[in-house]
């Protein structure tokens, strides 16, 4: 007993000299236990994928799938999944009665029953400072975004894997209205390269979206508006031609390739877990 009160009292008077604290450090952000894709980015010429705006634009495109597929778009629990900083930045232009951009990726049209595994390609098509002299910090970013390298997994014993639903297999048209900070040096460079799957802290600076718009040749035909794809005309598709070429339900014995991140984020304590190959 004596013992055991001067090992209570020694750890007490170490508290006193070095200061003790019972609050633990906060967790760092990670991925779902479903999220088992990587994003490989590709931009068109004379875009930068590591530019602040670029980077905002990678960070909101991927946080949206993830709070879609997780089902986890409400005001409530959008912040559950999503990267840090992206309740702040960019879910103020996204009301419950608005929210298009969760609509088209949600989990009724990704069929995302399982972990959903392989390689999402997407590109920076452009980015460009607003004409308006009234909004001289706005920035319009148009980004290409295809899931026809994504499988998910089923429970089926002998079906394992499979496609997503043929709406997702359009090439989606993501465009952003992202408002700069007043001061607009490049502050954000750092966070958007490196060889882990996702940033474990805030990407968004002091950056915001304004407004977000998806769209697609299959959303278009199903209301029978015309529409001109900004998707189909890029002189070079990143995604592979034969996962291209699957734009129907398509099962699989294996997942589809998971490859590694590009251009990824900072390693500080998530390392990738693609192939490479």
């Amino acid at each position: 007993m004596r013992s055991h009160a001067r090992l209570i009292g020694a750890v007490l008077s170490a508290c006193l000299l070095t200061g003790c604290s019972t609050d633990h450090a906060p967790a760092k952000y990670q991925l779902p236990e479903n999220v088992q894709y990587n994003y490989r980015w590709t931009a068109a010429t004379g875009v930068d994928l590591t530019s602040d705006a670029a980077i905002v634009t990678r960070a909101v495109i991927e946080s949206a799938l993830i709070a879609s597929i997780t089902q986890t778009t409400t005001k409530r629990d959008i912040g559950k999944y999503t990267y840090p900083g992206y309740t702040r930045a960019v879910d103020p232009a996204i009301g419950d009665q608005d929210n298009f951009l969760y609509n088209a990726w949600s989990v009724s049209n990704l069929d995302a029953w399982g972990p959903v595994h392989g390689t999402a390609y997407a590109e920076i098509v452009s980015l460009q400072k607003s004409s308006d002299a009234r909004a001289p910090r706005s920035v319009d970013a148009l980004a290409c975004v295809w899931f026809n390298g994504l499988s998910i997994s089923l429970s089926s014993p002998s079906i394992k894997y499979r496609s997503l639903f043929e709406p997702a297999l359009a090439p989606q048209a993501v465009k952003m209205k992202l408002l700069a900070p007043q001061d607009e040096t490049p502050k954000l460079t750092a966070l958007g390269q490196g060889p882990a799957r996702y940033p474990t802290t805030d990407v968004f600076g002091d950056w915001s979206a304004e407004s977000i718009e998806v769209n697609s040749s299959w959303w278009a035909a199903r209301a029978s508006k015309p529409y001109q794809d900004p998707c189909a005309a890029l002189p070079v598709n990143p995604v592979p031609p034969e996962q291209l070429a699957t734009t129907t339900v398509t099962f699989y014995p294996a997942h589809l390739p998971t490859l590694d991140p590009y251009p990824g984020w900072p390693a500080d304590a998530e390392h990738p877990t693609g192939t490479g190959k």
